[in-house]
């Protein structure tokens, strides 16, 4: 595996929070030579950009908002440019933790996955319609494509390089992160989940219930085309 990694970051409008996420990360990490940070500016309106780059972050903005999966896809393309053999995602607004990296990163050191999902837990923190829906679309997940994922919405994750050549997404909303676990059902990619810690600042995280109801739409689409 490469040694190097990269921790992309899709923001927009986000210039209030992302600086304490930058803080945070890790300078090294054991068995990696270096750390990028690649933020993705998708369309902000502040100064989302001017924060990643004081903090030292790569950025990449987009001129309009594409979207959370076109953020993704934008910032990975730019880590493996840059030489990135592992890619960690996760969000700008302080939901996910930099402490839980090392242990989303080691089921790849290891091995024992090319896709690792960050499963958040489930306490009385998280909002209840949120929990609702995550079950519900997990739920959903298992019966259309036979497995079972305790968080598939989870935006905090880890992949390989070569797993992500094998994942390239369509998607470019929130259904970016269902569209990753049915390609990987299909390519047959070792998938590993590993409880995380969250911070909820929103009770919808950039979310609506419309959101849920296109990526149930979504899945029901992907799996007629199986």
């Amino acid at each position: 595996m490469a040694s190097k990694l990269a921790v992309v970051i899709p923001a927009r409008n986000e210039s209030d929070r992302l600086g304490p996420v930058l803080a945070a990360l890790p300078d090294r990490l054991p068995g990696f030579d270096s750390i990028r940070v690649v933020v993705v500016d998708d369309g902000s309106g502040d100064a989302t950009a001017t924060v990643a780059r004081r903090a030292g972050a790569a950025v990449v903005r987009h001129r309009l908002n594409l979207g959370k999966g076109a953020a993704l896809r934008t910032g990975a393309e730019a880590a493996l440019r840059a030489g990135c053999g592992v890619l960690l995602f996760m969000d700008a607004d302080g939901q996910h933790q930099a402490t839980d990296i090392p242990k989303l990163l080691l089921p790849l050191q290891t091995g024992r996955a090319d896709l690792v999902l960050g499963c958040r837990a489930f306490s009385g923190q998280m909002p209840a319609a949120m929990r609702l829906g995550n079950w519900g679309l997990s739920g959903l997940f298992q019966v259309l494509f036979g497995r079972r994922f305790r968080d598939t919405p989870s935006g905090m994750r880890a992949m390989t390089a070569a797993a992500f050549r094998k994942l390239r997404w369509d998607a470019s909303g929130y259904a970016v992160e269902t569209e990753m676990l049915v390609r990987a059902a299909r390519a047959g990619l070792k998938v590993a989940e590993v409880e995380i810690e969250t911070v909820y600042h929103d009770t919808f995280k950039g979310t609506t219930p419309a959101d849920g109801v296109k990526i149930l739409a979504d899945m029901v689409r992907w799996r007629a085309r199986r």
